[in-house]
């Protein structure tokens, strides 16, 4: 029914819980203060090399400690052994000062080019002092970001004797006794060109420069925290925002991205249904900073509601998760939204074919930042210029118009305390877009689902090892649909629905630290819904009937309260090199004179058997209520139970090199009490039982999974997956079959490359099995109804080709001063080779064909940031 496919973006869900985060995890960790070099060793220039005058640049690797020593040097740019050799001997020498994160000392990475110039020699020593010299202040940023640069040298060209200087962590630097008039103050910073600005300056006065560097090679300063972050699952695969930006096919979609990770099948045409391990979307759980969204997609292949200026990371999680998350049958997806920076006004505005976007950040004070961001399509003004003009019948087309906003605001307490709130939204309708005469017949399909929600944080440290988060939530979200004309509706009649659902949520957690090898979790989340549904439908589902179904008007007009009461609790034991997470999660649900209560235990062990490999094994139980239509009166089962879940895993996780990690899962779920819908029965003493929905489904799904991973770098980055498995669901008076989207292999390669500064190439290769389909024994003519009615064989007794298709992606950077313009094109298919998404037949089942997916589709954009 119409009816019960809108109305299932209302579920009984409101406020999730979000991950829990190591007690000194407040924050993503900050450079705050970078390594400075403190005791410099010149390297000794190779005697052949001087004699003939080559110079040469070493471009190297550079691990220092905490304490600010070299922990090791390796060859990044080799300018030929003799010169590698002398750069490696005199940086192993260096000394630094120790950098900081978050205020504490800590191990860094940086890259450090060894030039091997020949100077030339003064023609006469400089004066010894200058009575008119006066000093040049100024900072040093990024060109194209304007991000203040630290530890860049800073010194006057042709000015001998004049000091040099070194930017702070603001950028900033003052060069005193620089003679009078007009003078060349240059910078330099390993991994950026050189870049230099006439200055003049008055007798014993004072002049101020900014200066900007373009990058020459392709890297980036990554920090090293001593100890990896606390897992809170066994199987966790997060992707970065640098990772999530431009993986080809996903049309500039970050969750998209998730979709080539293991154990997630392959959805229909643009489709961003996340299908994992055997099971459909609602099994799922999207949240955003702790908040479950109410909408993921916008409507027809739309992307998501979420734009990757505003993400900080995205973490998988496919199955043995713990206590934290609830709710969920399957799957767990946890986007962490990403906020101000607090280094000065920064912006991000796209355009392509589909839509524009914008994104705004700034600080508003020295301990708050703000971001917003707002995106609009337009295919609906643009599609008629490209839709052929037929002057006798004309042609329509239903497109999507939707808008998303977000805005976030962060501010520290001077008590250390840290509020957060984020304001997200998303607003979708259908347009009908037509060329030539109007249609004789009123075609309307007015479809709308929008939202507004406002979620708030508060973390607050009780003592040392004691923290408390608090996050309360409030939304509204709206859906509404009406279809008339040219026979929409069940049996060509007029429909109509409209849902108003008010969701409120308070959640509030303690961490507790009481011993290095002990941290213990607590928490409590209580979700209020209200719906109220308002709808006029025909159906058939009312009456038991043999033959064709009678068809009824029903109007529905009811008010849906649920209220959900949960609370968690799960210890997290670090004994030696076995991690230990034993965890409990109660749950109450209330509906309509309904409650259901729900306990579910959940262990997961890590056992590190060297520092390179662990061993993994998890057990614990789901449950997920039915959603608000399987429970309406009138049009549901106001009686149903909540639906279970066993999850159990065992796996393998491998670390080649820093770069290089692999893991390996092995998992088996099964499933029971899933709601499914009914035929009505005329019971033996001849009522009639129509319970139109019940708990009489069950599912299995087992497999294994395969991630090798290289971890994003200077110039390269990607990963392989792979899925071997199988899915099965059973119904009513049915035996076991496949489940609709079952493959049982799933590839996919993606490769990310940056050849030079301005560069950036990605590339995604995909195969998955076919999906399953019933195989047509034979035909025969129904002389009551006209038509030819098929004989069947189970879902799966078939499949469709297997689907291959291979995606590209190129983009382009100009650098300037004040911001960065970016050209990109993305293929998908580029091939263009036709996958099957739909299989037909003709009307005596005698011919065979199929609906094709999408054929190359270039997808041209621009993106200006500043």
């Amino acid at each position: 029914m119409i009816l019960l496919a809108l109305l299932l973006a209302f579920t009984p869900d409101g406020v999730r819980e979000a991950p829990p985060q190591p007690k000194s995890e407040v924050r993503a960790p900050q450079l705050t203060k970078p390594p400075a070099l403190a005791d410099f060793v010149p390297a000794v220039y190779p005697p052949d090399k001087l004699l003939a005058g080559v110079m040469a640049d070493v471009g190297c690797t550079v691990d220092i400690d905490a304490k600010g020593a070299v922990a090791q040097v390796l060859i990044a740019q080799s300018a030929g052994d003799d010169f590698d050799r002398a750069a490696l001997v005199a940086i192993q020498k260096f000394r630094f000062s120790p950098a900081e994160i978050d205020g504490v000392p800590a191990a860094v990475r940086i890259r450090y080019v060894y030039h091997f110039v020949l100077e030339k020699k003064a023609d006469a020593p400089p004066p010894e002092s200058d009575p008119d010299a006066g000093s040049i202040t100024g900072q040093v940023r990024e060109a194209g970001t304007r991000n203040p640069l630290a530890a860049a040298e800073v010194f006057v060209k042709g000015a001998a004797g004049v000091p040099t200087a070194s930017t702070g962590a603001d950028g900033r630097f003052v060069l005193p006794k620089v003679p009078a008039g007009k003078v060349r103050v240059a910078v330099s910073l390993a991994g950026y060109e050189e870049a230099s600005a006439k200055v003049e300056l008055a007798k014993r006065g004072s002049a101020e420069v900014t200066l900007y560097l373009r990058r020459k090679e392709v890297f980036e300063l990554s920090a090293t925290v001593t100890g990896d972050r606390p897992k809170e699952a066994p199987t966790r695969r997060s992707l970065s925002q640098a990772e999530l930006r431009n993986v080809p096919g996903s049309l500039n979609d970050p969750i998209r991205a998730v979709q080539n990770l293991p154990g997630l099948a392959r959805a229909p045409f643009l489709s961003g249904a996340l299908l994992v391990r055997g099971s459909p979307p609602a099994d799922t759980g999207i949240y955003l900073d702790g908040d479950k969204i109410p909408l993921l997609f916008h409507f027809l292949g739309g992307p998501s509601i979420l734009p990757e200026q505003m993400l900080e990371r995205i973490d998988f999680y496919p199955g043995g998760y713990g206590a934290y998350y609830g709710r969920n049958l399957t799957a767990a997806i946890d986007v962490a939204s990403r906020g101000g920076e607090g280094t000065g006004l920064h912006g991000q505005a796209s355009v392509d074919l589909l839509q524009a976007a914008v994104f705004v950040e700034t600080p508003l004070g020295d301990r708050t930042r703000a971001a917003f961001s707002l995106r609009r399509s337009y295919i609906d003004t643009l599609l008629p210029l490209f839709l052929p003009n037929d002057p006798k019948s004309g042609t329509t087309s239903v497109v999507p118009v939707y808008y998303d906003y977000q805005a976030r605001l962060d501010h520290r307490l001077e008590t250390g305390d840290q509020l957060s709130l984020l304001l997200f939204g998303s607003d979708d309708n259908l347009a009908l877009v037509q060329t030539g005469p109007k249609l004789a017949q009123p075609l309307s399909v007015d479809s709308h689902i929008g939202f507004h929600r406002l979620h708030g944080t508060w973390k607050h440290a009780l003592g040392t090892d004691l923290q408390l988060v608090v996050s309360p939530a409030l939304g509204i979200a709206t859906t509404s649909f009406s279809t008339s004309g040219t026979g929409q509706g069940t049996f060509g009649g007029a429909q109509s629905g409209h849902l108003d659902d008010l969701a409120a949520g308070l959640r509030g957690e303690l961490r507790w630290a009481p011993r290095a090898w002990l941290q213990v979790r607590a928490g409590t989340d209580t979700l209020y819904d209200r719906g109220k549904i308002v709808a006029d439908v025909v159906t058939t589902q009312q009456l038991a009937t043999v033959g064709l179904g009678i068809p009824e008007s029903i109007h529905v007009e009811q008010t849906i309260p649920y209220q959900q009461y949960g609370e968690y609790l799960e210890a997290d034991l670090k004994l030696g090199p076995v991690q230990l997470v034993p965890g409990l999660r109660l749950d109450q649900v209330h509906w309509t004179q309904v409650t259901r209560l729900t306990v579910d235990p959940r262990l997961w062990v890590r056992w590190e058997v060297t520092p390179d490999d662990a061993l993994k094994a998890y057990a614990g139980t789901y449950h997920q209520s039915p959603s608000a239509t399987q429970v309406l009166p009138g049009l549901g089962n106001p009686k149903l139970d909540l639906q279970s879940a066993a999850q159990f895993g065992i796996g393998w996780d491998r670390r080649f090199s820093d770069l290089w990690s692999g893991t390996l899962d092995l998992f088996y779920n099964r499933k029971w009490d899933l709601v499914r819908a009914v035929k009505a029965q005329t019971l033996a003493d001849g009522t009639v039982q129509n319970l139109l929905f019940d708990n009489v489904g069950r599912g299995r799904a087992f497999g294994l999974e395969l991630l090798v991973r290289r971890e994003i770098t200077a110039s390269i980055y990607g990963w392989l997956s792979y899925t071997l498995s199988k899915a099965e669901v059973i119904q009513p008076d049915k035996p076991w079959q496949a489940f609709q989207f079952d493959q049982p292999h799933i590839f996919t390669l993606v490769v990310g490359w940056r050849p030079s500064v301005g560069w950036e190439l990605s590339s995604r290769f995909r195969y998955t099995s076919g999906n399953p389909t019933s195989a047509v024994l034979y035909a025969s003519f129904n002389t009551d109804e006209g038509r030819w009615d098929p004989e069947r064989g189970d879902l799966g007794s078939a499949r469709s080709p297997s689907f291959l298709q291979l995606d590209a992606r190129a983009q382009y950077t100009w650098t300037w001063d004040l911001f960065r313009l970016s050209l990109y094109l993305d293929v998908q298919n580029l091939t263009n080779r036709s996958n099957e998404e739909f299989h037909l037949w003709d009307y005596r089942y005698r011919q065979e064909g199929s609906i094709t997916g999408l054929p190359v589709l270039p997808t041209l954009g621009l993106q200006g940031t500043w």
